[in-house]
């Protein structure tokens, strides 16, 4: 029991994209890597990581292979968003992997301000998920993960 008298009932972990090829990840890692408490559901974080791997995975697909007119000429099939050959999916290294889970932790807890403030009972102070700078820096952490995944700097123009 902690301190305050709330005791959560451990909530089991929930693996992320397993058998996709790309890294896996885990709500129970996020939570540790975010210090995210026990009292938020466990299925909301895993659907809230499982938006942001779609997201990062569509934006280093797209960069990497980018939109043509012909459905033919990119092995991405647009109608089917995530269905990819297995051979598509990049070969990270060890540092790679590092840097492509920070990049859909923070767009993860980024996406999650809004439920952690409506889950916050405090009134008073100063909490961090209701503000919109604070889910900025966080979208920005994600993109510069990103953007360090594809070989790029902090900032720059892709394409005009």
């Amino acid at each position: 029991m902690s301190s305050f008298g709330f005791d959560a009932a451990a909530q089991a972990s929930i693996d992320i994209d397993k058998d996709s090829g790309w890294p896996a990840l885990s709500s129970g890692e996020f939570r540790k890597h975010r210090r995210i408490p026990e009292f938020f559901e466990e299925q909301a974080i895993a659907d809230s990581l499982n938006r942001s791997v779609a997201e990062v995975q569509q934006q280093i697909l797209n960069y990497v292979f980018p939109p043509c007119s012909s459905s033919a000429a990119s092995p991405v099939n647009k109608d089917v968003p995530f269905a990819l050959d297995a051979s598509l999916v990049p070969d990270f290294s060890e540092q790679q992997v590092s840097i492509y889970r920070a990049a859909v932790y923070a767009r993860s807890h980024a996406d999650l301000l809004g439920y952690f403030s409506a889950v916050d009972q405090k009134e008073a102070g100063n909490n961090k998920a209701q503000d919109e700078d604070q889910q900025n820096a966080l979208l920005g952490q994600s993109n510069r993960s990103v953007r360090l995944l594809l070989g790029l700097g902090r900032a720059g123009v892709h394409s005009l």
